[in-house]
């Protein structure tokens, strides 16, 4: 991080000339002042935060709260978010619930006592009432991947579309017998999955075959592995399975390989949240693939030009957003 001294080194001047000038001293030439300012801006200095609040009224910062960041799609929104917040000069704060609401509270408490301009959030849902007061006081707030709230702007994904996408695919593939490794029904997301998932097998006289984690696993990948083990002893004749995301399919192919079942010969595998985790995966999983660009840009499009009172009239946001199939090595 640069420091007083390394602007007065750059625009050759003394400390105190530098701090003068960062203060706005009237005892300081208008060329020199621009010169150290030049400097401060070179070296990426940014300037006490709590003076620029006092000023301004604004801290140009985003809070992004999210469950986890555990090889998932979260894992990739930030990255993506942090590149595109920096290009319109504000910072992002990333804050990890774990799905835990009391957590979670907590956490909105803070930015909303001026930690952050706007809170973008994967929530929980259990602090829906919190989010909408802050909403009303004048903070915007965006949800993000779930849509907990109708009276709160959201960017989202399209999961039936999602579903649907992959399921018809395994079924031109011949597959039969197509069984879904979910995640806990108590997050929006996974509840739209398994209800796109019945609604399809049941629209053309199929088994339902599914397999959900009660709650939020300590690891995708191991819950993938047993509820795969579990589904397969139930139903040996399997011959294609839906994950919920990329670490439970990761888990899934670890089940089928140590059963020496062949993918895809035996069974096909599609991921329903694809993203740049299943890279680092031996065999590169099929998916589809959530567009992380195109909603971290709309989510901070959204809370940027609230904060800035650009479209202070502007009706709730629901956008949902469709996925794309890629196709690899395991479908």
């Amino acid at each position: 991080m640069p420091t007083l001294k390394d602007i007065a080194k750059l625009a050759h001047v003394d400390i105190s000339t530098v701090s003068r000038a960062l203060n706005d001293s009237p005892y300081v030439h208008p060329n020199t002042k621009e010169k150290i300012l030049e400097a401060a801006n070179t070296l990426k200095y940014h300037l006490n935060g709590t003076k620029e609040v006092l000023k301004t009224g604004k801290t140009h910062a985003v809070g992004i709260i999210i469950p986890n960041a555990k090889l998932n799609i979260f894992m990739d929104f930030i990255q993506q978010a942090e590149i595109q917040a920096d290009a319109v000069n504000y910072d992002v704060i990333i804050c990890l619930s774990n799905d835990d609401s009391k957590r979670e509270k907590r956490l909105l408490q803070k930015m909303r006592a001026g930690l952050a301009d706007g809170i973008i959030i994967a929530s929980t849902g259990e602090n829906n009432s919190l989010l909408e007061d802050i909403s009303a006081s004048g903070k915007p707030v965006v949800q993000i991947f779930r849509e907990v709230d109708q009276n709160l702007d959201s960017i989202s994904i399209d999961y039936q579309q999602s579903v649907e996408t992959a399921f018809h695919i395994l079924r031109k593939k011949g597959c039969c017998q197509i069984g879904l490794i979910n995640g806990p029904t108590s997050d929006t997301p996974y509840q739209d999955k398994l209800l796109a998932y019945r609604q399809l097998v049941e629209s053309q006289s199929l088994p339902v075959i599914v397999q959900n984690t009660q709650s939020y696993p300590a690891s995708f990948v191991q819950a993938g592995y047993e509820l795969t083990k579990t589904m397969l002893s139930v139903t040996p004749n399997v011959d294609g399975i839906l994950t919920a995301n990329d670490s439970e399919a990761l888990g899934v192919a670890r089940y089928l390989d140590h059963q020496s079942i062949n993918i895809p010969n035996d069974i096909k595998v599609i991921s329903l949240a694809g993203s740049t985790v299943s890279d680092l995966f031996p065999a590169r999983v099929s998916a589809t693939v959530f567009p992380i660009d195109e909603i971290s840009l709309h989510a901070l499009s959204l809370i940027i030009s609230k904060v800035e009172k650009l479209d202070r009239d502007s009706p709730l946001q629901h956008l949902q957003i469709n996925t794309r199939y890629v196709s690899q090595m395991t479908c």
